[in-house]
């Protein structure tokens, strides 16, 4: 059914970024996230892997911030993933602040709470909570990039505008859902956390690739080639479709 939305997510990269991602799945990588509301804040780091809900005619501003290289996946695949779309939050909203404090509240009650097996049960309820911060972002806010000459910001960015859906990995799993703003400060830091959960991926079949995007026509057939290599289980008419399914950012920027 057609409509506003695509029914493809796109996740852009660099180009070592997408061969990786076709040779071993898609990493989790801790994110820096600050949500700001009209009285506070809080700031953490998250793992996650970020997609846009966009069409291709509208990918060209994105692509500019987030890398020329890209991979588009379906949609039924990304809702078989438990992926989502990010709540945006106004800065100037009562309702973002409120929403701040009742964590932070509510995370002060259950310090008081002495008995094991309430605490346990009451525990568990505040992450059910403390999870939405895992899928809001303010509408607009600063955005902050590295580029080779240091970090790029970019003041009151409309972050809505990217439609973004993440995967975030459930709370079951035994790794570090959310870690404080002064272990996620440096490279370095940011590396130990993604090489601690390196073992985790957002994985996909081949029939759930929807597009692949490279920065020139000339490296379409190094993809190939790395298609062919890298994924040596695909059969021959799996290989022959992506290499059809394969367009240039250049393509996007003058003709969509």
């Amino acid at each position: 059914m057609s409509g506003l939305y695509p029914n493809i997510l796109f996740h852009f990269t660099n180009r070592d970024g997408l061969f990786g991602i076709l040779s071993e799945t898609f990493k989790l990588s801790y994110s820096r996230e600050k949500i700001v509301g009209e009285h506070n804040s809080t700031e953490f780091g998250i793992p996650i892997v970020s997609f846009c809900d966009l069409r291709l005619s509208e990918l060209k501003s994105h692509m500019d911030k987030y890398g020329k290289y890209g991979i588009g996946m379906s949609k039924k695949w990304a809702n078989s993933n438990g992926l989502n779309p990010v709540f945006y939050v106004n800065k100037s909203c009562p309702s973002t602040s409120k929403f701040i404090s009742a964590i932070e509240q509510l995370r002060d009650l259950f310090a008081f709470i002495y008995d094991d097996k309430n605490n346990d049960k009451h525990s568990i309820a505040y992450m059910n909570i403390f999870n939405m911060y895992r899928f809001m972002k303010n509408y607009e806010g600063d955005l902050t990039r590295k580029t080779l000459k240091g970090s790029l910001i970019t003041k009151e960015y409309r972050h809505a505008n990217e439609r973004e859906w993440r995967y975030v990995p459930a709370l079951s799993l035994a790794i570090r859902h959310f870690v404080p703003l002064n272990e996620i400060r440096t490279p370095d830091q940011k590396k130990a956390l993604n090489d601690s959960i390196s073992n985790h991926r957002l994985r996909f079949k081949p029939e759930d690739i929807e597009y692949l995007i490279v920065k020139r026509d000339s490296e379409r057939i190094d993809l190939i080639e790395h298609l062919r290599s890298a994924k040596q289980t695909f059969d021959e008419k799996t290989k022959r479709r992506l290499a059809s399914r394969i367009i240039t950012s250049h393509q996007i920027n003058s003709d969509m």
